[in-house]
C-alpha cells in the first residue's frame, strides 16, 4: 500500500498545476457513510488496519522516533502562489534528522482542492496524513469519518508535548473532542492574531499627486477611483488599474464582493455565514450584498476595476500589484501594505473602510486563534503511532514560533543571547508575509503558542515596520468597526444528520452564488434579478442549509 501511494506523486504534483483528480493507491475500503458512534468510545482503535510497528523498529520513548528511515506521505493544502522552500527550513530538517522521519509532502493548491477532495473521499485513496485546516471543514471530517482513525488513546501513550498543552490550555482539548467524545483531528492555538482581517489600502502617492484627500465615504471612494484611472495619477500616461482582486478562487466561498464587508454583507471565509441577533444569516442573501452588486456593477462599467477580476485567482492580482518596474494598483482590500504590494509598500496607506451612505462602517475580522483539523491520521496510514509521535514534536513554543515565522536561522530569525527570538527584516526579493507562508505552514497545522507564552520564559521581539509587527498596530484603524458578535463560530460542531443536510445543498448553493454574483458585477441585471435569485436559492435547499447551521450555532452557544 505504502509503495503503491508513493507511484502516485509524480501525478499529484501534475495535479497541483493541472487541476486534474487526486489519486493514490490506497486500498481502504470502508465506506464514507457511518456516523460517529452515539456513545463516548474512550478513544476507539489507535492502529490502522496493518497493526503496530514492529519491536526494534519504533521507539516509543526517545529519539530517533524510528531506527530506519521511514517516510510519512503528507497531504498539504497550500494557497496559489506560495512556494515550497520546507527543504530549506532548518526546523524541518533538524526533525527529520532527529526523529529518521522522512514527510514526503503532497502539495495541492487551495483553488483546485474543493473539488479534489471530493474525488480523494470517494475514492478511499488518503495519504497517511492531512496536514493543516486549509480547504478541510468539519463536515469534510464527520461525512467521512470511517476514514480518519480516533487519536484518543494515541494521543495518551505518544504525544506528552500535546498532553501537556491541553493541561495548560483545556480549550483546546475541547475544540477537537466531537460530539461522541471521540477525538478525530488535531488542534491548534495560534500566536496571538489580530481581530481586525483585511483592510483597504490606497496608494498615497497617488491620492497626493491629485491632490486628493483620504476617501471616507463608498461615494468618495468610486471618485477616487475615477480620478485614478482618467487624471493620470503617475504623471506619465501610463494606464493604471485603479482596483484589483482576483475572484476566480474556488478556496471561498464568497470572492465576487471582496469589498461586502464595506456594506455590512458579513460572512466567514468558508460559507459565507453570519450571526444577527442570534440568527444564522447567509450574507450572499442578504440586501448588503445586493447594494454591493449595485456599487461593483458602477466600478466595472466604468472600467474602474480590472477587467481580469473575474477571471484571474489571487496570484495573477498579486503579480500586477508587485509589478517590477512601476505601481500600477491604486487600491485593493488587503493583509498589509508590504503583504499586498511588496517593494512598493511606502506609497501605500491603510485607511478606515469607507461609509455607506447611512454612515456606517464595517470591517472584517478574524476568526479565534483556536483551531481544529489540522492535523489528521487516516485509516491508510500503516503506522499510526508513528504520525503521532512526529506531530507532537510540533506541540513546544519553540517549534510553534519557528512554523509561524521561520526557522532560527540567518535568514527568518535569530537567537539573541538573552534567549530573545526576533524576526528578521524583510529583503528585497521577499516580504515578511511571503517569508513566513514561503517557509513554514503559517496559519496551519499543529502548534502550541498561547498569548501568556512570556510565562515560560520566552520573548518575542516582531520586526516593527512590516508583516505581523506592523498589523498589530495597523489592526486599531478597522477595529472600531469590527463585530465579533456577528461571527459565526468556527468551532460549533455538527452532528451526523447537520452534516448530512449541510453537504447535500452546498455544493448547488455555492454554484449559483458564485455564478451569479460575478455575472450581475460584469453585465448587469441585480435589480431586475434579485427576487428570482432569492426564490432559487431557497428552491435549492437554502432555508434547510441554514436550519441545519442554526441548530449547530445554538448547541455551541447552549454549551
Amino acid at each position: 500500500m505504502k509503495k503503491c501511494f508513493k507511484s502516485a506523486i509524480a501525478l499529484l504534483i501534475a495535479v497541483i498545476m493541472t487541476a486534474g483528480l487526486l489519486a493514490g493507491c490506497g486500498d481502504n475500503s470502508a465506506d464514507n457513510t457511518g456516523a460517529p458512534s452515539a456513545t463516548p468510545s474512550g478513544g476507539g482503535s489507535t492502529t490502522a488496519p496493518s497493526g503496530s510497528a514492529d519491536d526494534g523498529f519504533f521507539n516509543s520513548v526517545g529519539y530517533p522516533i524510528v531506527n530506519e528511515a521511514y517516510e510519512l506521505d503528507i497531504l498539504m493544502v497550500r494557497f496559489e502562489g506560495h512556494v515550497d522552500k520546507y527543504s530549506d527550513n532548518k526546523w524541518f530538517t533538524e526533525l527529520q534528522e532527529k526523529t529518521n522521519v522522512i514527510p514526503n509532502w503532497i502539495e495541492v493548491a487551495a483553488t483546485s482542492f474543493p473539488e479534489q477532495k471530493g474525488v480523494m473521499f470517494a475514492s478511499g485513496d488518503l495519504p497517511d496524513v492531512i496536514f493543516g485546516s486549509n480547504q478541510l471543514f468539519d463536515i469534510d471530517i464527520i461525512g467521512n469519518i470511517d476514514y480518519f482513525l480516533p487519536l484518543n488513546g494515541l494521543i495518551d501513550e505518544y504525544m506528552p508535548n500535546l498532553t501537556r498543552a491541553f493541561e495548560l490550555e483545556p480549550e483546546m482539548r475541547s475544540a477537537v473532542t466531537y460530539l461522541d467524545g471521540v477525538i478525530y483531528t488535531m488542534p491548534s492555538i495560534a500566536y496571538v492574531r489580530p481581530i481586525v482581517g483585511s483592510q483597504p489600502i490606497i496608494n498615497k502617492v497617488w491620492l497626493d499627486n491629485l491632490g486628493l484627500g483620504v476617501p471616507q465615504t463608498l461615494d468618495e471612494l468610486y471618485d477616487v477611483l475615477y480620478a485614478f484611472k482618467n487624471n493620470d495619477p503617475k504623471g506619465d500616461g501610463s494606464q493604471v488599474i485603479p482596483f484589483t482582486g482576483g475572484a476566480a478562487d474556488a478556496s471561498t466561498f464568497f470572492p465576487e464582493l471582496p469589498i461586502a464587508t464595506f456594506f455590512g454583507a458579513r460572512g466567514n471565509f468558508d460559507e459565507g455565514l453570519a450571526i444577527r441577533n442570534g440568527v444564522a444569516t447567509f450574507a450572499p442573501a442578504t440586501e448588503e450584498t445586493k447594494e454591493t452588486v449595485k456599487f461593483m456593477r458602477r466600478l466595472f462599467e466604468g472600467g474602474l476595476m480590472d477587467n481580469e477580476f473575474y477571471t484571474q485567482i489571487w496570484g495573477a492580482s498579486y503579480a500586477k500589484r508587485v509589478d517590477s518596474e512601476q505601481p500600477i494598483v491604486g487600491f485593493e482590500l488587503g493583509w498589509t501594505p508590504d503583504a499586498s504590494f511588496g517593494q512598493w509598500a511606502d506609497q501605500y496607506i491603510v485607511i478606515a473602510p469607507p461609509a455607506r451612505a447611512d454612515g456606517q462602517r464595517f470591517n472584517g475580522q478574524m476568526p479565534g486563534i483556536i483551531t481544529r483539523n489540522e492535523y489528521m491520521i487516516t485509516t491508510t496510514c500503516e503506522y499510526p503511532e508513528i504520525a503521532a509521535r512526529w506531530a507532537d514534536e510540533f506541540y513546544t513554543i519553540e517549534a510553534s514560533v519557528q512554523n509561524t515565522f521561520g526557522p532560527f536561522d540567518d535568514h527568518c530569525m535569530e537567537v539573541r543571547a538573552d534567549g530573545t527570538w526576533v524576526v528578521l527584516p524583510p529583503t528585497p526579493e521577499e516580504s515578511l508575509d511571503q517569508r513566513s507562508w514561503f517557509y513554514t505552514p503559517r496559519d496551519f497545522g499543529p502548534k502550541f503558542f498561547p498569548a501568556n507564552y512570556e510565562d515560560f520564559g520566552f520573548k518575542l521581539e516582531l520586526y516593527p515596520d512590516a508583516g505581523d509587527g506592523v498589523k498589530l498596530g495597523l489592526q486599531e484603524i478597522g477595529l472600531p468597526y469590527t463585530d465579533l458578535s456577528a461571527e459565526f463560530p468556527k468551532l460549533a460542531f455538527y452532528t451526523q444528520e447537520q452534516t448530512d443536510i449541510v453537504n447535500a445543498y452546498r455544493a448547488d448553493i455555492r454554484t449559483l452564488v458564485n455564478s451569479t454574483l460575478a455575472r450581475w458585477v460584469s453585465h448587469g441585471g441585480v435589480e431586475e434579478e434579485w427576487d428570482t435569485y432569492i426564490a432559487q436559492l431557497k428552491s435549492i435547499g437554502l432555508d434547510q442549509w441554514l436550519a441545519a447551521h442554526q441548530a449547530a450555532y445554538d448547541a455551541y452557544m447552549a454549551g
